[in-house]
């Protein structure tokens, strides 16, 4: 959630400054000119130490976003989706699937998070619209207010000239992943291009992918083999297992229980049984086995979760 009130150029002009091999610079002193630079670092090691630096900048963004998240109770992930509504206000499910470029199930999942974490809710007066609650803006603004201000003080000590060199740079930066980005997504989008068929060589065909997925469905409430699985791609369990990950993106053993969480979100949300009567109609078997996966895999219980639905 790099943009909730960070500005990106601040933690780089540090790095950027002490990878170049500048003289540590006391606070009191203005950051060195262009010709002091240039004479103490060749190009070469100069555009290697720009690599460098943008890389470590990188990780420090995604470990502070990880941390944020953490304290938040959500997935780093779901943070894009706050940020989306943080900036450009409510938004309907398929606005934010298409901004984000996520397909309309994960951000449904994400806005099932955040609503019953409490930082999302169903914008008034629309039934399709999403925003943030009071509660998440106090949050953002407690996590990430501070960064925003250390990055304004240490910007306010570079002269303007050397802010638009650094906001070009940013900018060009940003239009080249843009631009290479845009490129993969065409990848996952067109199913015959070179690219796309040697990543998915080795996988299940459509129709063998379906019958299992359809098996799968119809047998949640029971124990469920690989090899049961693999009888219906007419493969074998080794062969069946590699070939599903490469076309599913996951294990059969993680699918099976994904789906298991799907229904059982469903039975939570729209039925009156127990939890036990859950966990048995799941195929989890015991409820203790239902309450661990589920909250593992969505953050809550299935009893916070039947209740932030109700």
């Amino acid at each position: 959630m790099w943009h909730a009130g960070r500005d990106p150029s601040f933690s780089m002009l540090r790095r950027f400054t002490e990878s170049c091999g500048e003289v540590e610079h006391d606070r009191r002193m203005k950051p060195l000119g262009h010709r002091n630079l240039t004479a103490s670092v060749s190009r070469p090691d100069l555009t290697r130490a720009i690599g460098r630096t943008i890389s470590r900048f990188q990780d420090s963004s995604n470990a502070f976003d990880d941390v944020a998240a953490e304290i938040l109770a959500l997935d780093r992930r779901d943070l894009a989706c706050m940020t989306m509504l943080l900036f450009s206000g409510p938004a309907s499910l398929d606005d934010l699937a298409t901004a984000l470029h996520l397909r309309r199930g994960i951000v449904s999942t994400t806005l099932e998070r955040l609503q019953l974490a409490g930082y999302a809710r169903a914008q008034p007066g629309h039934e399709m619209g999403v925003e943030l609650t009071e509660h998440a803006r106090r949050w953002i603004e407690r996590i990430w207010a501070p960064v925003r201000e250390d990055g304004n003080r240490l910007l306010a000590s570079y002269p303007t000239s050397q802010l638009v060199v650094v906001a070009r740079f940013l900018r060009q930066a940003c239009e080249v992943l843009d631009g290479h980005t845009r490129r993969l997504r065409t990848w996952l989008e067109v199913p015959s291009s070179v690219a796309r068929r040697t990543h998915l060589r080795g996988g299940l065909s459509p129709a063998a992918l379906r019958r299992v997925q359809l098996f799968v469905d119809a047998n949640l409430g029971t124990p469920i083999h690989v090899h049961d699985l693999a009888a219906r791609a007419a493969l074998s369990p080794f062969h069946f297992a590699r070939a599903f990950k490469v076309s599913a993106g996951m294990t059969p053993r993680a699918y099976v229980e994904h789906r298991r969480i799907e229904h059982a979100k469903r039975l939570l949300a729209d039925s009156t049984h127990s939890l036990a009567d859950v966990a048995i109609d799941t195929g989890f078997g015991t409820q203790s086995r239902l309450t661990s996966t589920f909250k593992r895999q969505t953050g809550f219980t299935p009893g916070q979760f039947r209740r932030g639905r109700s």
